[in-house]
């Protein structure tokens, strides 16, 4: 446990090698040259299930392993881009399948955990933007567009370390969902 003897958590979904190798190679790039901002690093690109922030103990895990293990693998797509914010804040690859299975997972995250949370929203996201082009829509539909799908297997329940270079994500515990 880190300051004051808490840890910051969040519930996630990795994406898969095939999204890395797109966004380090070739989305990554081309991103830079057109928005100035913060980039996700490429080992830390997922789907938030649901953040925590800073957490003392962590009791709740047994309760969400149980509401989890009752939920099978599916299949999750991503691909095409959005933002948060006017002006943009936050840029990031759409899921464009897949999203009623991760609000399952994400409600019973919720449920474990006796939160509400009515603003689930899966995506994967890419920067943070301190400033965008002035016709953010038109530069978007010139990225690369490419839909790349997985196999989800379980959940990752992180922990995330602010550092001044950046957060450093390391795996608390992976929640294996049904197998097929």
């Amino acid at each position: 446990f880190g300051e004051g003897g808490t840890m910051r958590l969040f519930f996630g979904i990795p994406v898969s090698e095939e999204v890395r190798a797109f966004y380090l190679e070739t989305l990554k790039p081309q991103l830079e040259a057109e928005f100035i901002g913060k980039f996700v690093e490429t080992e830390n690109l997922h789907i938030t299930m649901l953040f925590l922030g800073e957490v003392e103990k962590v009791d709740f895990l047994n309760e969400v392993k149980e509401n989890l293990k009752a939920i099978t693998h599916f299949q999750v797509t991503v691909g095409g881009y959005g933002y948060f914010g006017r002006p943009p804040r936050v840029l990031f690859m759409d899921v464009t399948r897949g999203i009623d299975d991760l609000t399952v997972v994400h409600d019973a995250i919720c449920r474990s955990m006796k939160i509400r949370d009515t603003r689930f929203a899966p995506h994967v996201t890419l920067a943070r933007i301190k400033k965008s082009p002035r016709d953010i829509d038109a530069v978007l539909e010139l990225m690369p567009h490419k839909e790349f799908s997985w196999l989800v297997p379980s959940v990752v329940l992180y922990e995330s370390k602010l550092t001044s270079k950046g957060p450093i994500y390391t795996v608390f515990e992976e929640i294996p969902l049904k197998a097929l």
